[in-house]
């Protein structure tokens, strides 16, 4: 038997070449991933960090929505103290002192509360709906945190027989808390779109 010859025992192969093919398959999905990081971005930026928001100078009520964390009554009273309307609504439960001495003490304003039941955001759509219906209004004021712009728009919109404008009050919550409303936000909108499409 001859001897294994110098240099061959227990040798490794060399690792096969990537072939351009596959390179170009890797790029691909890079930039396909990359693409759709980026649409996501932009959209989750321009319907829940920076929604478009209107800036009413007349109608005929302000309808501010339960959920408030401060913001939204506050955005509210600056809208009625600038003459925008005469009516507040003050649409599901109250979430704070101010906002039940709203609904039980005389006002400078008119002040109209609405307790929907169940109490989340297409309940409270629809019964603003029936009230605006029932006054015969043309134009209504929403006011809703930030995050809260896009669904409640698309809500309020299917279930008021008027023009809806939305104004977008701040919270101020910290990152984490922001990002999960966001989270949340994305998939109760993807719900309306896609399977609960009435009022």
């Amino acid at each position: 038997m001859d001897p294994p010859r110098e240099g061959t025992e227990g040798a490794v192969g060399a690792p096969e070449a990537v072939g351009p093919k596959s390179r170009s398959v890797a790029l691909r999905i890079i930039l396909a991933a990359a693409i759709v990081a980026t649409v996501g971005a932009l959209a989750t930026a321009r319907l829940f960090v920076w929604p478009p928001s209107d800036a009413p100078t007349s109608a005929d009520a302000v309808v501010v929505l339960s959920g408030d964390h401060g913001e939204r009554l506050a955005r509210a009273l600056i809208l009625l103290g600038a003459g925008v309307a005469r009516t507040l609504v003050y649409d599901g439960a109250p979430d704070s002192t101010q906002a039940r001495e709203l609904c039980e003490k005389p006002q400078g304003f008119e002040v109209v509360c609405l307790r929907p039941d169940p109490d989340n955001t297409r309940a409270e759509a629809y019964a603003a709906g029936r009230l605006a219906l029932n006054r015969d209004w043309k134009t209504v004021v929403v006011v809703t945190s930030t995050q809260h712009v896009t669904r409640a728009g698309l809500l309020f919109r299917r279930c008021v027989d008027a023009t809806v404008d939305m104004v977008e009050a701040h919270p101020g919550f910290g990152v984490r808390l922001t990002a999960r409303l966001i989270v949340s936000e994305w998939v109760k909108v993807a719900y309306s779109v896609t399977v609960e499409r009435g009022c």
